[in-house]
């Protein structure tokens, strides 16, 4: 290896942090700047709810549009949190709650065009996890799962149960489950995808950056991802979190 080849190999483990470093400074600029566009509109949002009292559906759109900004405001303080290199914010939550609470949010981003069918135990056990990180995750897979939909009868179902290992002695977790009756994926396609998802992040563009994100956020949970897909049969995704009572008992078994 000749000398210009070792040192240029020696920077680049520099210049990606370097890289890293920046992103993260844009990232955070971006979150202030767009944080502070969202205070005017919820105070407009407020002022005009006051006007409409009269008006029931009116009050009922200008709740959405500030529940939908006091989400973009959870989000923004996530992208803080990533930028500054601080680790998910997280406390016990119910999956099924997360599920209901995005509901307006699912709605609108699908643009009511999608028939949004949910079922949730509700004897799932809690999990430990970021609630904005876990909605944030079931809004990419609803718009991922809505924009493969055949119209007028597109499907998406999203499911919360709690599960246990097969040998029925293993660890508890709980499943999240989106799926939907539209176009699907063959195998190459599939293979195709699941190599972007496992792609390093510098490296991701493009088609498939939602799951991506998902990817990320679930395995920063300490969870797992599955895909299933066939042409023509709709795509299924899953995502298994340890359950809240088995992370407590391996924590006690090494203490």
């Amino acid at each position: 290896m000749s000398e210009h080849e070792s040192t240029t190999a020696a920077d680049e483990p520099g210049e990606r942090v370097q890289r890293l470093a920046s992103l993260g400074e844009f990232a955070a600029g971006v979150a202030s700047d767009l944080d502070a566009l969202l205070a005017p509109i919820d105070q407009h949002a407020q002022a005009l709810h006051g006007e409409v009292s009269g008006n029931g559906a009116a009050q009922a759109r200008l709740q959405q549009i500030r529940d939908t900004v006091e989400w973009a405001r959870d989000l923004v303080r996530q992208v803080l949190i990533f930028s500054h290199g601080r680790a998910y914010e997280r406390r016990l939550v119910s999956l099924g709650k997360v599920v209901r609470d995005a509901l307006p949010l699912m709605r609108a981003a699908t643009g009511n065009t999608a028939l949004l069918r949910i079922a949730v135990d509700t004897r799932a056990p809690l999990v430990e996890a970021s609630p904005i990180a876990m909605q944030r995750v079931l809004l990419n897979l609803v718009l991922n799962a809505s924009r493969a939909l055949r119209q007028p009868h597109g499907v998406i179902e999203i499911g919360v149960a709690g599960m246990i290992a097969a040998d029925g002695y293993g660890p508890q977790f709980v499943r999240l489950t989106v799926a939907d009756n539209g176009i699907g994926m063959d195998g190459a396609a599939m293979v195709d995808l699941r190599q972007h998802v496992a792609e390093p992040p510098a490296a991701s563009h493009g088609p498939g950056l939602g799951l991506k994100i998902v990817h990320q956020v679930v395995s920063a949970h300490g969870g797992r991802l599955q895909l299933d897909s066939q042409p023509g049969d709709g795509t299924t995704v899953r995502i298994d979190l340890p359950a809240a009572s088995q992370l407590a008992a391996v924590r006690g078994r090494t203490t």
